[in-house]
């Protein structure tokens, strides 16, 4: 994959966040390749005092972090530009703070605004707000932007070794997830799929699905899907964007097996590649597990490029005296 130029340079920029999945942190890499970049990831730091009694051990933690943080964004002085990836999800008072200290400020979510219980009001502060989902961008009149393919190129080894591979969180969907191992199981290829959640195990739920407890890594599960002939994405009930998953499927040529439906607005949508099922009664016809996948045109996959992304958001506003969001056209 040849990604565009990058057009924002020798700027500074903070980024503000929690990173649970590492993507961002991937992002904050490329980005500190042209520009100086202040990563402040919520997630990291703060020492562990293992002697202290739970809740108040995660609550001085938390309070060793927003510490740190505020110091971070104090040492960082005046910057270009502030990404703030799901404010609700952050102490308000950091946010405010690195608001003042940003000529730009931008906040992208990456998760639905009823899951994320973001105040409106709290939008109106920046300068532009976007939103992976295409439903809230329509109702909220926010910028909708998708996600984004968080390697740089493809170079990378990619196999068939397991039919198929999903890994989710969480035991919302195990019962989704469980009727469509049940499809692979009655095509005879079971044994050659990785069905991962993370989460206690859940009564009643499938016994070709495999639960564990430790968080999988960005690298170990990007090692999975370069080893996976296709991608499972259920997605979350009430949710319409894209996950991280069909960007992988995009980078190396993987098909995917979804039940959101919102993919087929999307223009590197193919139904050779991508299969949207019903959640109650999916069907997968041996036709698409053997078909051949077909290639996307180049520069629609250049169009998800981080260079792309950014390139977006860091882009000034549209002059005039409305800050507010904007419905992308």
């Amino acid at each position: 994959m040849q990604s565009p130029p990058l057009g924002i340079r020798n700027q500074k920029i903070i980024i503000l966040c929690r990173d649970v999945g590492g993507y961002l942190g991937r992002l904050s890499t490329f980005l500190g390749k042209s520009n100086d970049v202040v990563f402040i990831d919520l997630t990291q730091g703060g020492k562990e005092m293992s002697w202290l009694p739970g809740k108040m051990r995660r609550w001085l933690k938390k309070y060793l972090i927003i510490r740190r943080a505020h110091a971070e964004i104090r040492a960082a002085g005046h910057v270009d530009a502030l990404l703030v990836v799901n404010p609700s999800q952050l102490d308000e008072g950091l946010v405010l703070q690195a608001q003042s200290a940003a000529r730009l400020t931008i906040a992208y979510l990456s998760d639905g605004i009823a899951r994320l219980a973001m105040p409106l009001d709290q939008l109106a502060t920046f300068d532009k707000v976007y939103t992976f989902d295409g439903a809230d961008a329509r109702e909220y009149q926010l910028r909708k932007l998708y996600n984004y393919i968080y390697e740089e190129h493809a170079d990378f080894k990619t196999t068939s070794d397991f039919k198929a591979f999903v890994v989710m969180g969480g035991k919302h969907r195990v019962d989704v997830l469980g009727r469509v191992a049940q499809a692979f199981e009655q095509l005879g290829y079971s044994s050659t799929c990785k069905f991962l959640v993370q989460s206690k195990p859940v009564p009643g739920a499938s016994p070709l699905l495999t639960f564990f407890r430790q968080r999988m890594g960005i690298d170990e599960t990007a090692e999975y899907v370069r080893r996976s002939e296709i991608l499972i994405d259920i997605v979350r009930p009430g949710h319409a964007g894209l996950s991280f998953r069909f960007f992988e499927a995009l980078l190396y040529r993987k098909k995917m097996i979804t039940n959101n439906a919102s993919v087929a607005d999307y223009d590197f949508y193919d139904p050779r590649n991508i299969l949207i099922i019903d959640s109650d009664h999916p069907v997968i016809p041996e036709s698409f597990i053997s078909g051949e996948y077909v290639d996307p045109p180049e520069e629609v996959v250049q169009r998800y490029s981080m260079a792309s992304w950014t390139n977006e958001v860091f882009s000034s506003p549209p002059a005039g005296p409305n800050r507010l969001p904007i419905t992308e056209s």
